[in-house]
This record gives C-alpha cells, structure tokens and sequence, in this order.
C-alpha cells in the first residue's frame, strides 16, 4: 500500500507527530491531499517555538532557509504564542513576518528579541518577553499582565504602561524604586545584581506590590534593605536563592522575613552562614509555614531537622522540611512541583512551575488553563 492510500485520518495521526515547521512546509506542497490534511492539523497549533517542545500543539523552527512567506500565514490561523528572533528577518523577510504577527487574531503572547519597532505587534497581546525597551518605545500595555525582561532601569521609566501587571520577570541592578505601585501584580520573579554590597534593592521594590502573592528573588549581596514598617499579609511563596559567592546574614534575614507572617511555603537556597540555631527561629517566625527548603546551605544539619519535626508535634504544626540531608525527599513528597526547564508553562501555578527552578530556568510565561 503507498502512503496516500491511507485513509485521511491515519494520515492526520502521522501529521500530528510532525513539529518542524520545514517538515510541514514541505508536506503541505506536496499534493492537494496532503495540503489539505497540514492545513487541519496545524489549525490546532498555539505555539511557534524556536526550540522543539514535540507537544502536538505546537510547532518550531529551526535552521536559516528561506520560507515561502505565503506558507505561514496559510498554515497557522490559531497561534497563541509566537517566538520571532533575528533569524525570521532570513526566513520571511522583515515586511512579511510583520504582517504574519499582526495578522495572528489570537495571538495572546511574543518572546521576541529583533530590533523591529515593538508596537507594530502590541494591540492586544497579554503576555510579552523582550530584552529591552528600545529609546522610541510606544505602547498602549494596558492588555499586558505577564512581562518579562532585561532592562530594570528602562521598566522604572515606563512602569506606568503596565498598569494591570499580574507577572513580572526581570534582572535587576542595585536602584530604589520610587515608581507607581503595581497593585496587580501577583508573581514578581527577579535576579539582584550589585555592586554595592551593602544594599539589595530588590525587597524594597516588593514594598510596591502589595497583593504580592509569590515571590522568586536571587540575590549577590549580603546587605538587604528592609522596610520593616510594611508587612506583606497576602505573601505566600518565597523563594531565596543566595549565589555561591555570598550570603545574607541571619541579622538582615530575620528582619526581612518578619514582614511576610503567612509564608506557607519558603525557599532559602545556598546560604552559607544558614545556622542550625537560626531554623529553630526560623520557624516561631512563621507559624504558617507547611513546607522549608534549605538545600545548599551546609551549616544546617539533622539537629534542625529533629527540631522542627518536634516542634511541629508539639504544636499541631505540619511543616515538611527539607535541607541537604534529605533534599531529594521534596520530589517525592511534591510530585506537582516541576523542576523542567521550559520556556512556556501550561497552567498559572507558581509552586508547580516555578518553586524548585533557578532564576534561568523560569518560563518566559505561564500560561492560564483557560487559554
């Protein structure tokens, strides 16, 4: 039997295996059977990719050949997601990969790193990643609520474009902020770069977030500046993460951790002055607490362990705790958190996507179930 005598179904279920967007371009010129069964199956892809992701509803491209620029926009009618870095100047052309963006009705995000003025994409999207915000930048953001960038400085001046904020992503450098508060923002994930060893900024920029609900901070610096006036009562995801080179002291830690009383799950990575002592303090701070991540932190033995496992039997407590003696266990006894690097992660969930990860190996977005 040749191939084009099976019927079309099983063809569709052959097709539905192919993610290379070469490969579905070279299919769909095949015949007017096969163009039209590419055309059925990529009606059902949402993301363009760069890198393969080998999930039926998406699709990526890799390579530098030049593309029929009529192929995509015939091809792809539902894109949710789209990825367009320089390469896609070689593949369409600038003109024609314009126009297959804005032509996208339904597209809700870009990770995007070309120099093409950014408002030609922007109307309506809600979910946006770009390095920077180039000296021209004009942008109606009111749509936006997860972002995700490089530039700290450029994001203080224009704050004011993003007003329904849900997620932010980005690095930033040692400066106060004194922007608009961002009343919306409910994840905030961000990586402190200083030279100024003395002062990381980086918490008293969460001051002007107050419905703060998660928060994933690296930090290079052992100086924290606190506020200790403000309290965050809706915070209840922190993860620290502490770079090899350096560490917080317990003094500036306990004063921080002060301001956030129902903390349920927390995160202190690879903090090198972490004390079996200061667990012990650690956990009549925050009362709420159900589960402490202390991996990587070498003075934190299995006394604390112990101590904790009491106290939590004393006090009708159930807070799992984790340090290296046990540190593999927070798999098992999390199965839902997921410590996969991806760039895009289905399901608005920070404990699943974004708890056990690094600062680089954040999504660039998450993606709500009901998209």
């Amino acid at each position: 039997m040749f191939i084009n005598e099976l019927p079309d179904d099983c063809l569709l279920a052959i097709f539905g295996y192919i993610n290379s967007l070469y490969d579905l371009i070279n299919c769909y010129k095949v015949c007017n059977k096969w163009s039209y069964l590419i055309a059925e199956r990529t009606k059902k892809v949402k993301y363009l990719m760069e890198e393969p992701d080998y999930s039926s509803g998406s699709v990526y491209y890799q390579g530098y050949g030049r593309i029929d620029a009529t192929c995509p926009s015939e091809l792809f009618t539902n894109l949710m997601i789209v990825e367009l870095n320089i390469r896609w100047e070689t593949y369409l052309g600038s003109e024609e990969f314009v126009a297959f963006v804005r032509n996208q009705a339904s597209l809700k995000g870009l990770i995007y790193s070309i120099d093409e003025p950014i408002e030609k994409y922007c109307d309506q999207l809600e979910m946006l990643s770009f390095n920077y915000i180039w000296p021209d930048f004009r942008l109606n953001g009111s749509s936006i609520k997860q972002l995700h960038t490089w530039n700290y400085q450029d994001f203080k001046k224009y704050t004011y474009y993003f007003p329904n904020l849900e997620r932010l992503n980005i690095i930033v450098t040692d400066s106060y902020y004194d922007g608009p508060a961002l009343k919306k923002l409910k994840i905030l994930e961000m990586c402190f770069y200083s030279n100024r060893p003395d002062n990381c900024y980086g918490f008293q920029f969460m001051d002007s977030c107050p419905n703060l609900q998660s928060a994933h901070m690296t930090v290079n610096t052992n100086g924290l500046f606190v506020d200790e006036k403000l309290k965050h009562k809706c915070l209840q995801d922190l993860v620290i993460r502490f770079l090899d080179f350096d560490s917080t002291n317990w003094n500036n830690l306990r004063r921080l951790l002060r301001k956030y009383p129902n903390l349920k799950h927390l995160s202190l990575r690879t903090n090198r002055d972490m004390k079996d002592e200061h667990i012990e303090e650690l956990v009549h701070i925050l009362p709420k607490l159900v589960l402490l991540d202390v991996s990587g932190c070498d003075g934190v033995t299995q006394r604390a362990a112990d101590y904790v496992k009491d106290h939590c039997a004393r006090n009708g407590r159930s807070t799992k705790f984790y340090f290296n003696g046990n540190q593999n266990a927070i798999e098992s006894d999390w199965p839902h958190l997921s410590s996969k690097k991806e760039k895009i992660s289905r399901g608005y969930d920070f404990m699943k996507h974004c708890f056990l990860k690094k600062y680089q190996e954040l999504p660039c977005f998450l993606i709500p179930d009901d998209y």
